[in-house]
């Protein structure tokens, strides 16, 4: 589309010295931003102008680890065995599923503000398709593992290496066929899964790669205890440390979760530079990373792509983390005033610091001229968010997906007015549930045990 004014809205720019205009404006062009501020004049007559009256403006959030398992919902919830329905049912996925799935993924992160997500997915060229389409920015990983998922759900690790093969394959195609399409919208990353997952010599090779093509690595890193098992088992290593002796750990690469890691790994990840991918884990010592200098993203793994909602659970969690490490003081910031993560901080996280941890922070993750036009609106006038002092601590605390109002990626509008306009959603949506029944059934019929556990905690589903 055109150029884009936006007037009279309270405007929070996440940029590096925070600057706020409560009442400030915004002009677009060509898809990028080329002022901002209390008083912006458009050149000539703007092709689309928002009146800011009750809106709150941001950068989109950039999601820095997702997935994309929706057919998963409505079943790992109840069930909740990662090792006996998640990996099991990844090996369900085909190539040709992200036809009925594709749109309604980009659906889910764009209704929910998210213009920039990092995705990992076996078969990431269909997904890829869909978001050509739909318009979003994205960072597509194709996912490097290499054990049979179905031995691996009876607690065996069985190596495939012929498996490892065809997936690295997939990421080398992967990034000829789509690194910097739609004039820089796509990045790839090479992404081996996790280091109980693929082999030493996995990760040299994606290591190598990156390195040649100037691309980045991410993984999974100390995700669960079975992972910290089995490394040691193979490696007399904990993960971080396998990772820094095959010489991977470092300022390329992001860590998914860390959740198990240790005090010395914790060290060894601030020294090496690496990112950390802040997930569901959210008694995770967030606010200590923070303050050790690591570079934080937050993002929403599976499932449920609300980044609000990840927000308020982190608040949650590192209030509680804070209580039992620390007491009452442990909430507190050093001077006893503040409690940490603010509100303000958390919306940094999910905007210029996790693009910087993707590598994106020169093009997004702020509102300021020269960047990409990828920004979000918020409709205040609801009684959840209005009246308020402060619109920024009511959208973190009472907001949610369906109060962002206007989506904008590269200044193109892909939700306008609450509602998605650059495809069908309904149309997307209804496809992806017929493709979702059939995955399930699938994995019922050869999973009869599972399939019993599941019709046991939901009998009016019969």
């Amino acid at each position: 589309m055109g150029d884009i004014l936006i007037r009279d809205a309270f405007i929070a720019t996440m940029d590096g010295s925070r600057r706020v205009y409560p009442r400030g404006s915004m002009y677009v062009d060509d898809g990028r931003i080329v002022e901002v501020g209390r008083e912006v004049e458009a050149p000539w007559s703007p092709e689309y102008v928002i009146d800011g009256g009750h809106r709150l403006v941001l950068p989109g959030f950039v999601n820095v680890h997702s997935h994309l398992q929706q057919y998963f919902r409505g079943v790992y919830e109840l069930i909740g065995d990662f090792y006996g329905v998640n990996l099991p049912l990844e090996g369900y996925r085909r190539p040709e599923d992200m036809e009925w799935l594709g749109l309604a993924s980009c659906a889910e992160f764009i209704y929910g503000g998210c213009t920039t997500s990092m995705v990992i997915y076996t078969y990431p060229d269909g997904f890829a398709s869909a978001v050509e389409e739909a318009g979003l920015r994205v960072v597509l990983g194709a996912d490097i593992e290499e054990v049979d998922l179905e031995r691996l759900r009876k607690g065996v690790y069985e190596y495939l290496p012929e498996k490892g093969e065809a997936a690295f394959k997939r990421a080398v195609k992967l990034h000829r066929d789509w690194h910097g399409r739609g004039g820089g919208l796509f990045t790839t990353v090479m992404a081996p899964k996790a280091a109980d997952l693929a082999m030493p010599e996995t990760y040299l090779k994606c290591s190598e790669f990156a390195g040649e093509h100037g691309l980045r690595m991410t993984t999974h890193l100390s995700q669960s205890w079975r992972e910290c098992q089995q490394v040691e088992r193979l490696y007399g290593k904990t993960p971080p440390r396998h990772l820094h002796d095959l010489s991977v750990l470092d300022d390329r690469l992001t860590g998914a979760h860390c959740t198990y890691a240790t005090e010395a790994d914790t060290r060894l990840i601030a020294e090496s530079g690496m990112g950390i991918l802040h997930c569901r884990g959210v008694r995770n010592p967030l606010v200590r990373w923070l303050d050790m200098g690591i570079p934080v993203g937050l993002g929403t793994d599976d499932y449920f792509h609300d980044v609000l909602q990840l927000l308020r659970e982190n608040l949650a969690g590192q209030r509680a983390r804070a209580r039992a490490v620390g007491g009452a003081f442990g909430m507190l910031l050093g001077d006893r005033t503040r409690a940490r993560p603010g509100f303000y901080e958390l919306l940094e996280l999910a905007t210029r610091r996790g693009a910087e941890v993707l590598g994106l922070g020169g093009e997004v993750g702020s509102l300021e001229p020269g960047k990409r036009a990828d920004f979000i609106t918020v409709d205040m006038l609801n009684p959840f968010l209005t009246p308020t002092k402060d619109p920024l601590t009511s959208l973190v605390l009472y907001g949610s997906s369906g109060d962002i109002s206007d989506v904008v990626v590269d200044g193109r509008l892909l939700k306008k007015d609450g509602s998605l306009v650059s495809f069908k959603m309904a149309e997307a949506l209804v496809r992806a549930q017929g493709r979702v029944e059939e995955i399930i059934g699938r994995f019922f019929e050869d999973h009869p045990g599972q399939g019993e556990r599941w019709r046991r905690m939901v009998p009016y589903m019969e």
